[in-house]
Order: structure tokens, then sequence, then C-alpha cells
């Protein structure tokens, strides 16, 4: 992550031992208690998709744009125009329009419904809560990277990325973040150092838009190689506030489902979790959400929900971010890596509200609204 749970390890002890290849199997006395019934290997949470619906047209994805803009900052409200056909669509990543994605197929366990969602979701799988908004990506009919920032994300490309060991630091580029075999692969270089001192290159892309509630679904494939940290969080854009946050995170030096949450008044506070893995998240693609809810967070493995941390709940509008990286920390990441190692996405699946939007539609009504 960024400057983010490390604060929790802080209070950690550290784990500097050598873990097993087969790190789903690797169970702590602490927490044995935590047990996930689901046995699938893999799933997608995803359909296919053609157009994204922006604000004012319609993408074609065959026509994907060609540049890409970053700034040193993550805070983005920028706006791209790009052209498709005769029609011109202008996505603004901000925290009050975004892009949604339309599809007519259903690939996964999630399915996009085919009819006019513009009423919004409500999500029969978790607990029918409503969300008006959805950025659903599968990756497969995204060709090039820099199609990412018409899909609404951003590539972090100079920015920090965690937290650094004994005086090095961790930066995004965007040359580790690529689109290939329908997957999006964030990889951490093989061979850097984690010398005093020392810059080390990860990889990561955000929402450029925030949000303050929602579904965020990853499906991904894990790297075996140890010595990263894998995950997917929300962050705030509000940084006066410190830390608030939930997090996903998935470490080799102490295997599993890494689960946190943050106190959102910017105290430090911080509750955790760990659940196992039911299966060998390397060798094939799991989901892995989180649920921004009202009265607590949740968190689930292949739609199975796990015991997780419940203490705090996010406040501050947040981006969703999901990253790569090694700080070389024997007691967090490990590492760096002695090769590459790379984080599989097939797709995202994110349905959610905004500080503007939170709520129907002005004409909406919850009969009206797509069930998923």
């Amino acid at each position: 992550m960024m400057f983010t749970s490390q604060a929790l390890f802080f209070l950690l002890p550290a784990l500097a031992h050598a873990i097993p290849w087969n790190f789903y199997t690797h169970r702590h006395e602490w927490n044995s208690s935590i047990a996930i019934t689901s046995t699938q290997s893999s799933s997608s949470s995803l359909a296919s998709q053609a157009t994204i619906t922006g604000v004012n047209g319609t993408v074609n994805l065959a026509a994907r744009p060609t540049s890409h803009s970053s700034s040193s900052t993550r805070k983005r409200s920028s706006t791209t125009t790009t052209k498709s056909g005769s029609t011109t669509s202008k996505i603004s990543s901000s925290s009050t329009t975004t892009p949604a994605v339309t599809s007519s197929t259903n690939n996964g366990t999630s399915p996009t419904p085919s009819k006019d969602c513009s009423c919004g979701y409500i999500l029969s799988k978790y607990d029918n809560a409503y969300f008006p908004k959805s950025l659903i990506v599968l990756f497969d009919n995204v060709s090039d990277v820099n199609a990412l920032s018409q899909l609404g994300f951003y590539v972090n490309n100079g920015d920090s990325i965690g937290v650094g060991y004994q005086g090095n630091s961790i930066k995004g580029s965007s040359k580790n973040v690529i689109i290939k075999d329908g997957l999006l692969q964030l990889t951490v270089p093989g061979g850097q150092k984690a010398a005093s001192g020392s810059q080390l290159s990860g990889a990561e892309i955000q929402t450029s838009f925030a949000v303050t509630g929602g579904i965020f679904t990853m499906n991904a494939k894990l790297s075996s190689v140890h010595g990263t940290c894998q995950s997917i969080f929300t962050y705030t854009e509000n940084q006066d506030v410190g830390l608030d946050e939930m997090d996903i995170e998935m470490v080799y030096s102490d295997p599993g489902v890494q689960m946190a949450n943050f106190d959102p008044s910017g105290s430090g506070a911080n509750d955790f979790q760990i659940s196992t893995f039911p299966n060998d998240p390397t060798t094939g693609f799991n989901d892995f959400t989180i649920g921004w809810f009202k009265d607590a967070p949740k968190y689930y493995y292949n739609g199975q929900v796990l015991k997780g941390p419940t203490k705090y709940v996010a406040k501050n509008p947040s981006n969703i971010v999901i990253n790569n990286w090694s700080s070389g920390d024997p007691g967090f990441t490990q590492g760096p890596p002695t090769q590459d190692t790379t984080l599989q996405v097939k797709s995202v699946s994110y349905y959610y509200q905004t500080k503007s939007e939170s709520g129907y539609p002005s004409g909406c009504s919850q009969a009206q609204a797509c069930v998923v």
C-alpha cells in the first residue's frame, strides 16, 4: 500500500522466518478460529464489456485513447476528451461524475444487466445493498494501458507507494503496469536493492474519482513469488485526517487475507484480522471484495464473508487502489524479490456511491433499480 497500514504492523511481531510456498495452508494458532467455507478456486465477477457510457455519450473501446497524463499528487480532477465516430464523450475523473460500463452478456458470478441501470443497483448477494453507480471492467476488452484513463483509473507514475524500510522509498512506475493476455498486470521488477536511501519501483492503479461507500471486487491471481505486498484498499483524498482506509493485503511474512480498517478521525488506531485461504490463490483467479457499508465494513473472498475487522467505519471520500510493491521489510513485504513478481487482475467490479450521489437519482425508485 501507500503510507498506510504499515503503521499497523509496527504493532505486530516481526516475522522473518521462511514461509512455505503453499501459503494458503499456513494457519496461525492465534487466529485458528477463522474458517472460510468456500472451496471455489476460480471465479469471474464480471460480464464482457463493449462500451463505456460517459457523461455525454458512448466511447467505443475500439477507439482507444493514445495519451496518458499524470501528476505528482494523488488527488485527480482532470477531464479527458475522446472521439468515437461522431460522438464526443467527456469523461470527468472527479468525485461527482464518473463513467459507468454497460454489457449485454454475462460471463461471471456477478452479472451486469443488459437493461438500463441509470436508477442504480441492488446487490442481491450483499444484503440487497443499494448503490447508484458502477465501474465494471473486464480487462480482456482493454488492449492498451492508455485506455485506463478513459475507464476512470489513474496509473501511478512517480507517486509514493507503501512505506519505506530503513530509509528506502517506493514509487509507482507506469512501466510496471501493462495489459497483456487479457489481464491487467502489476509488476514489481526483480533484482532491486532495499538499501538505505534506495528507491524501489512498484505498480499501482487507482480510481480517478472518490467514493463514499460501495462494493469493490478485484478478480485476481496472486504471484507465487515471495517479496511483495499485493493489495486492494480504499484511500482517502483528505490526507489531513491521516489514515482512513479499509485494506485487503497479501504478504508472505504472514500468509492469508490480511484485513484492516482505521479510525477515520485520524487517531492512528486500527482493527485487524487475518484469514487463511481455503485454496491456493496463486494457481487461479479469485474474488477479493471490500464492502463499505454505513454500519461496518465487510470483507469477502469468492463471495464468502470473512471474519474481518468491524471496529471502524470509513467516512471520508476515498479512492479505490490496487497495487503491488516491496520495501524489503522482513516483517512485512520481505524481498525485494529476485525475479519479477506480477499481480494479475482479470476484472474489477465496483458498485458505489459518491458524496454528491448517494441515493436514488431523481425520478427513480427501488423498483427501477437493476438487481445484480
